[in-house]
């Protein structure tokens, strides 16, 4: 009789505990499911400013360098038909700048999903909450 009055005693208690716990457990799952998150986004602000200053200073030094290109084109063909070579310049320049652009849309369409791993996680932690009873 002892032992059935200390079972139900003990067991608000244990239930108390098993929910302290599991929010314990909760509560670190998701800090650390934030905390991966934030170096996900800190890794792709870096990225992103990476490829924006890399971006620039290439766009930077190939308007220069052609530039330089036409206006040294120009000079030698100048007597041969100056308006001629200009007119395959401006083609040349607007067939890569197609191009450019063309594939600059592909990069944006086929880019990789930001926070893919935090989402995954997150879901493997949904399915875990789910397939508890």
């Amino acid at each position: 009789m002892a032992d059935s009055a200390q079972s139900p005693s003990e067991t608000p208690s244990s239930l108390g505990a098993a929910w302290q716990r599991l929010l314990g457990s909760g509560s670190a799952m998701l800090q650390s499911r934030i905390e991966l998150a934030s170096i996900e986004l800190a890794e792709e602000r870096t990225r992103l400013q990476t490829l924006l200053l890399l971006g620039l200073v290439a766009v930077f030094f190939a308007l220069l360098a052609l530039g330089s290109l036409t206006a040294l084109l120009v000079i030698l063909f100048w007597e041969r038909g100056h308006w001629q070579t200009l007119t395959v310049l401006f083609l040349l320049y607007a067939a890569v700048a197609a191009y450019s652009v063309w594939r600059l849309r592909q990069a944006v369409r086929n880019a990789p999903t930001p926070f893919a791993a935090t989402r995954a996680e997150f879901a493997k932690d949904s399915a875990l909450w789910r397939s508890q009873p």
